[in-house]
């Protein structure tokens, strides 16, 4: 196991960190208020730890270790689009089937040739590296994921088959993503999600309404679609748990940073205004009721990607849960809006790795005071870590100092008293 960025400081944070011990659990899941931290992770950048056309299982093993030394609570694996996807499927489409010509710098599409020629795929040494390191996992499938733009319904068979059901927006043209309003994308999607966990050994499912905009046309009208989805996926995962003999499995949302109302800019400066960002009411993601009939057993309230000092409402979300066994993760991003201008944190610049430290720092104990269970982050490691894979993404972005600060952090992440006491230290980076 590499922990070259777990911190060594004061007592009150070892203390913190013997705790937290090893980043799985034995013996079943944690309760759904302890889950700890939530790292969503991107589908791609494991691809980044190997060698493309040559990458190896072993390879593939070792991306997945470099994301477990950040030690998460949960590791939700962006494995679906909902389709296409990142693992062996008979209903959906593997992202290596069309998306090379349309995107051919993508180095997902041949290390996924490369570990199918290996009898593997990535979601099955995914599960296989947690397993071994007792991390949850559980399959977060991208919801309506517009990555492609309109080529997005090129990607996969069953939009080339049915281009009639594309998400619809009146005045503007056709989105990259399909209607799940439409029974047959519905029921295509819900094969799809059994087969998942039907066929890989995990501890659940996330749905993923944050990575792209539209999830359904008509919210307002078609959230009851939506709802009746997340119902039938909780009976499902509770059916499917109880054959393979599990107490039970998670099912995890991650949404919108507010429940209801209006983005107003000054009070989330940073944050993209709508369609990017907006309430859970106005996107169609009815929460009162996934929470209120327990239908979710963690929800990521998140910004899509916004600049600092952008936090979701996460005290809307914690009194909607109090009396209910939910958890509210609220997503947290390494995003200062002091480095818009292309600086570079690096770990010489002492005053810059400490105002980063701090600040990201005081943003997750502010979620935490605002009644937060625990944080979550989405794609912050590792393929932008020098050392970690071949041709880092973000390296002359961020800077390295503020990489080794994130992989610090997301190791604290999970324990707000842990997180206090690094940020009350003078630590910055752990001994190497």
């Amino acid at each position: 196991m590499n922990f070259d960025f777990v911190p060594i400081v004061s007592g009150a944070l070892v203390t913190g960190l013997l705790l937290l011990g090893g980043c799985g659990v034995t013996g079943g899941l944690p309760d759904n208020k302890h889950l700890g931290s939530i790292l969503n992770n991107d589908a791609t950048n494991i691809m980044y730890a190997g060698t493309g056309k040559n990458m190896t299982a072993d390879e593939y093993r070792k991306g997945v270790g470099h994301l477990l030394d950040a030690k998460p609570g949960v590791l939700a694996q962006s494995i679906g689009q909902p389709d296409p996807v990142f693992y062996r499927s008979k209903i959906a489409t593997s992202f290596s089937k069309y998306v090379g010509p349309i995107h051919p710098n993508n180095r997902a599409v041949p290390a996924l040739i490369a570990l199918a020629e290996q009898d593997t795929d990535p979601l099955a040494l995914t599960v296989e590296v947690c397993r071994a390191r007792g991390v949850p996992v559980v399959a977060s499938f991208r919801m309506n994921a517009e990555d492609m733009g309109r080529h997005g319904l090129d990607t996969f068979d069953f939009a080339r088959e049915n281009p009639q059901f594309v998400i619809q927006i009146p005045g503007a043209p056709p989105r990259g993503c399909l209607d799940p309003a439409h029974p047959e994308v519905y029921a295509h999607r819900m094969a799809i999600f059994r087969e998942v966990v039907e066929n890989y050994d995990l501890d659940g499912i996330e749905f993923d309404f944050k990575r792209w905009i539209f999830m359904i046309s008509e919210p307002q009208k078609n959230h009851v679609i939506l709802t009746r989805m997340v119902r039938e996926t909780r009976a499902m995962l509770d059916e499917v748990a109880r054959r393979k003999g599990k107490k039970r499995m998670l099912l995890g949302v991650r949404v919108e940073a507010m429940v209801s109302g209006g983005l107003e800019q000054q009070e989330f400066p940073g944050a993209h205004g709508p369609p990017w960002n907006r309430s859970c009411e106005a996107s169609g993601l009815d929460i009162r009721t996934w929470i209120d009939e327990e239908l979710v057993d963690y929800v990521c309230p998140a910004f899509f990607w916004p600049k600092w000092p952008a936090v979701p409402r996460t005290a809307e979300f914690a009194e909607l849960v109090k009396g209910k066994d939910v958890g509210i993760y609220p997503t947290i991003f390494p995003a200062p809006n002091w480095q818009e201008d292309g600086t570079l944190i690096e770990p010489e610049d002492e005053a810059l790795m400490r105002r980063f430290k701090n600040e990201l720092c005081d943003m997750g104990l502010r979620c935490y005071r605002d009644g937060a269970d625990g944080l979550s982050s989405f794609n912050w490691l590792p393929h932008h870590q020098k050392g970690m894979v071949p041709d880092p993404m973000r390296s002359k972005i961020w800077g390295q100092g503020q990489l080794q600060l994130q992989m610090t952090i997301h190791g604290l992440m999970r324990d707000r008293l842990a997180l206090e006491a690094y940020r009350a230290s003078s630590t910055l980076l752990p001994a190497q």
